[in-house]
């Protein structure tokens, strides 16, 4: 296994954090607690150049991750598509108008509304299958932990991004630390397994 798809669980998250973080500089008024990460990938915005790249290298690490099993193989590899049809498929506006209650809403927003939702809840599912791991002990503890909080993570970034919370970008983003952190244990638990790094592979019946 090359190195890049050995470390993509890691390069991922990273990079789409790294790029938040500098994609809010070139973005004036914007703040981490108030606003969603979408809103830097607006359409025209400048923050725009960097944050559009930062979705696609979080997608296409999540094609190329080492994970234990087919089943979260195939998981990843839906998450990864959804996670790059939200970057190329930009919002509006920095503060992401939200279709169905919001008349600004464009056909974009829909689109991206879509792709992140659909992402999110793939998230929360992978820890959810992954529990299932016997080996390494840990691994499979943390799952059960990760399980929790990235349910509990999902229904509040849901609910603040509803009812429009001036904590909506907080909620979010502790939402996706915890993903991160499942990305980033599931690389250092699957490749682990040999010194070659172990892939996913048919489960012995």
């Amino acid at each position: 296994m090359s190195l890049i798809r050995q470390t993509a669980g890691i390069w991922g998250p990273v990079g789409f954090v790294g790029a938040a973080t500098v994609a809010a500089r070139h973005q004036p008024g914007y703040s981490h607690i108030s606003h969603h990460v979408s809103g830097l990938a607006a359409r025209g915005e400048r923050s725009a150049r960097v944050m559009v790249p930062g979705f696609l290298a979080l997608g296409i690490s999540s094609l190329l991750m080492p994970v234990p099993d087919d089943d979260l193989a195939r998981l990843a590899k839906i998450a990864g598509t959804t996670t790059i049809v939200a970057g190329l498929i930009q919002v509006s506006e920095p503060r992401c108008p939200q279709p169905g209650s919001d008349p600004a809403a464009t056909a974009s927003d829909v689109g991206h509304g879509i792709a992140s939702v659909a992402t999110f809840v793939l998230w929360t599912a992978m820890p959810f299958v992954a529990r299932r791991q016997s080996e390494p002990i840990w691994y499979r503890r943390m799952n059960c932990g990760l399980l929790g909080a990235a349910c509990a993570g999902l229904v509040a970034a849901g609910c603040t991004t509803r009812a429009e919370s001036s904590r909506r970008g907080l909620a979010q983003r502790v939402f996706l630390g915890t993903m991160f952190a499942w990305h980033i244990a599931t690389t250092i638990a699957t490749t682990s397994r040999s010194p070659h790094g172990a892939v996913s592979g048919p489960r012995p019946s």
